[in-house]
C-alpha cells in the first residue's frame, strides 16, 4: 500500500511538473498529502486488546487561471478510514471525497513568497458503523476557508519548495442516517504549521 501511494505522489509531481506555476500541496496534519498507513495495537491491563488501523491518502493540486493574475483553481481528493476492534466492541469510520475551489496570491509575480487565500466546497461519502451495528452511511457538505503564508525555501530539481503555513476553518454539514443517528454538523480549526507546497 505504501509503495501505491509514493507511485501516486510521484505520478502527480510528474505531471505537474509538464507546465509553471502548479502546486502540490504536501500537509503534515493530516499524516501528509501523499497519505499515510498506520497499526496500532495496544495490550489491555483488563479485558480485550485494542487494535487500531488507519488509513488516509490526500491530495492537494492547485494550477493558474491564465486570464486572471494570482488566481488559481484548486482540487484536493482523499480517503480516510480508521477501524478499531477491542473484543466485543468495534468501530469503524471512513471518508472518501472531494473539493473543488480558489485560491488567490496576493504578489502574483513572485507567488513562492505570497501571502494567499483560498475556499473549497466539497462532497463526501461517509460511513460510520459502531459496536456491530448496521452502519450509517451519508452524502455529507463540506466548506472551507484557508489562509496563510509563503516563504521560499528554494529550487531542488525541477520543483520550488516553500513552507507554506495556514489557518483554516472548516464545516460539515452531515447528511442522511449520520444526520438522523449521530450528528448534524461539524466545525474545525487547524494549524497547519507543517504545511510545504511544491510549486512547479
Amino acid at each position: 500500500m505504501k509503495k501505491l501511494v509514493v507511485a501516486l505522489a510521484l505520478l502527480t509531481s510528474f505531471v505537474a511538473s509538464a507546465q509553471n506555476n502548479r502546486i502540490v500541496s504536501v500537509d503534515a496534519f493530516d499524516l501528509a498529502y501523499t497519505g499515510g498507513l498506520a497499526f496500532r495495537s495496544s495490550d489491555a491491563k483488563r479485558g480485550s486488546d485494542r487494535k487500531e488501523n488507519t488509513f488516509r491518502f490526500n491530495l492537494n493540486y492547485a494550477q493558474n487561471i491564465e486570464q486572471y493574475i494570482g488566481l488559481m483553481w484548486r482540487a484536493k481528493a482523499y480517503f480516510n478510514r480508521t477501524d478499531i476492534d477491542q473484543g466485543s466492541y468495534d468501530e469503524l469510520t471512513s471518508a472518501f471525497g472531494a473539493a473543488g475551489g480558489l485560491l488567490y496570491n496576493f504578489n502574483a509575480d513572485d507567488i513562492k513568497n505570497s501571502i494567499l487565500l483560498g475556499a473549497m466546497i466539497g462532497l463526501e461519502r461517509a460511513t460510520f458503523e459502531e459496536n456491530g451495528m448496521d452502519d450509517k452511511s451519508a452524502f455529507n457538505w463540506t466548506f472551507e476557508v484557508e489562509a496563510g503564508k509563503r516563504w521560499d525555501l528554494g529550487r531542488y530539481s525541477v520543483a520550488n519548495i516553500t513552507y507554506a503555513p495556514t489557518v483554516a476553518l472548516g464545516y460539515t454539514r452531515y447528511g442522511g442516517d449520520i444526520r438522523k443517528k449521530y450528528y448534524k454538523s461539524e466545525t474545525e480549526v487547524k494549524f497547519n504549521f507543517l504545511k510545504f507546497d511544491i510549486i512547479f
